[in-house]
């Protein structure tokens, strides 16, 4: 018996000098891997930028069919008169997992975790009521890229690989406004590292100039977005804090009651890259559209997508449909978290408590209804619909 609490005495003692060390060596364990695996980032070594005057550099375009067109049955809608008058730039989140490359190629699904027609179908398809989807492909980073900076932060690798995606996103945009919207006023819609993107778009190609103006709202989920961002780099973009205000911004990150720990995250600002934790996160909440604490509950949800995984020969978008989930689940913002009721046992549990991949699934309905009431509101502000052309207040929520 002695000899056996020797042994684990012994190993306790061990397994503390490794975690000692992988604390104190972390950038150099760090490095290593990723010298291992994907390597240095090389410019050289990038995939070709997209075209964007090709139909092929777009995940979804107006007019053509694709995942984001798709609708679950059952939902019933009067056409919104929006939908002609809108624009919705939708941009995607991480499916890239691959280690061939920091950066994906275009038409490369090798690696991909998850395909980006799951994406459109999931997400980008909530917009699609309200305006006309854009949905541009780009070489978007790996998962190495937000790890990088947080484990081995005298790299700058991930930050590299992080700029290349949004020059392209910058790109797409700047495309965007010159051949297809032509004034119209538009949505930014985007989740994760579309979010992460989106937001330097926000800030650096609308923040401070006309297109202010042409702003309905920005769905920019799933990222954590600074409190301190509205001061340092918007000052004309503020949060929303009705259901129908516009020129705002519009954010959560979704986990478990009482979940308390915040995905570690690095924010780009004017001055360059800083490290956000312990600052203070916006979260507004999607069932009443202010950041306003107290919890809402699930009798004002108006409801989640229920769908799964499948083969391709199941669906070819690889996305199945279950339906509609009314009056789901309450929603709390509570220290820059979106709470919600336990997912345990559901399509949209997740073991750490995190519900991360359905921030938008799990309020697609409240989003949906929620981007018509702005556009329409917005386009009635303006002049461009008649009185009774627009939903009231009431008739969405």
């Amino acid at each position: 018996m002695k000899r056996w609490k020797k042994l684990l005495r012994g190993g306790v003692a061990l397994l503390m000098v490794l975690v000692f060390a992988s604390v104190l060596f972390r950038g150099f364990l760090t490095g290593l891997a990723i010298d291992a695996t994907v390597g240095a980032f090389d410019p050289a070594k990038a995939p070709p930028p997209p075209d964007y005057a090709l139909e092929s550099s777009w995940a979804s375009l107006p007019g053509i069919e694709d995942p984001s067109d798709r609708l679950p049955d059952g939902l019933e809608e009067m056409a919104s008169p929006a939908r002609e008058l809108v624009d919705v730039f939708y941009i995607h989140p991480t499916g890239f997992a691959g280690t061939s490359n920091w950066n994906a190629a275009l038409g490369d699904d090798t690696g991909m975790g998850i395909p980006t027609s799951v994406m459109l179908a999931a997400q980008a398809s909530a917009f699609n009521g309200c305006g006309q989807v854009y949905a541009p492909q780009y070489r978007e980073a790996n998962l190495f890229a937000f790890m990088t900076p947080l484990l081995a932060p005298n790299r700058t690798d991930g930050y590299q690989a992080l700029d290349l995606a949004y020059e392209d996103v910058a790109r797409a945009f700047d495309y965007f406004l010159e051949h297809y919207s032509k004034g119209r006023p538009f949505i930014i819609a985007s989740h994760s590292q579309g979010t992460h993107h989106a937001l330097r778009l926000l800030g650096e190609k609308v923040e401070g100039t006309q297109l202010v103006d042409r702003l309905i709202a920005a769905y920019v989920i799933g990222y954590g977005v600074p409190k301190d961002y509205f001061g340092r780099v918007f000052h004309d973009i503020r949060p929303c804090e009705s259901p129908t205000q516009t020129g705002c911004i519009i954010t959560w990150d979704t986990a478990s009651e009482n979940h308390g720990f915040h995905v570690p995250r690095t924010h780009r600002y004017p001055d360059g890259w800083e490290y956000s934790g312990g600052k203070e996160r916006l979260c507004i909440n999607p069932l009443t559209w202010t950041s306003e604490p107290g919890r809402a509950p699930a009798s004002a949800h108006r409801g989640a997508l229920k769908a799964k995984l499948v083969d391709a020969s199941v669906e070819p978008d690889r996305l199945e449909f279950l339906g509609l989930a009314p009056e789901y689940t309450w929603a709390e913002c509570h220290d820059g978290q979106l709470w919600i009721a336990d997912q345990r046992g559901t399509l949209f549990y997740d073991r750490l408590g995190i519900y991360h991949l359905f921030d938008v699934n799990l309020f697609w309905l409240d989003i949906r209804e929620n981007a018509r009431l702005r556009a329409e509101t917005w386009l009635h502000a303006h002049g461009q619909l008649q009185g009774g052309d627009a939903q009231t207040d009431d008739a969405l929520l």
